[in-house]
């Protein structure tokens, strides 16, 4: 169990590291905005995390949880994916821009 909890938290520290890193990155002209608002979502994430693990704790019972925690992680790789997806557009186009030629 003590194996369990480490990897956990290594892995929980680590996506909290990565998303740290991915906001400020969007937000350069604002950063402590940015880590303000890091901080008041991820409080409203552990807050519905739990509301929402416990009515599924309360409707579904112990030996069905496992479901919660899968539909949960396929929201959050949705999530992710979306960034990405929506990250690499935002380089691409960047990209564009520098490589036009400037016009006087």
């Amino acid at each position: 169990m003590i194996a369990i909890v480490l990897v956990w938290g290594a892995v929980f520290t680590g996506g909290l590291i990565i998303s740290q890193t991915w906001l400020t990155s969007e937000a350069r002209e604002a950063p402590e905005f940015a880590t303000s608002l890091f901080v008041s979502f991820g409080n409203l994430g552990i807050t519905l995390g739990t509301a929402l693990g416990g009515w599924f704790l309360s409707h579904m019972g112990t030996h069905n949880i496992t479901w919660s925690g899968i539909l949960f992680l396929l929201i959050a790789l949705l999530c992710i994916g979306l960034k990405v997806k929506l990250f690499d557009l935002k380089e691409d186009k960047n990209l564009s821009v520098k490589k036009s030629p400037n016009v006087q």
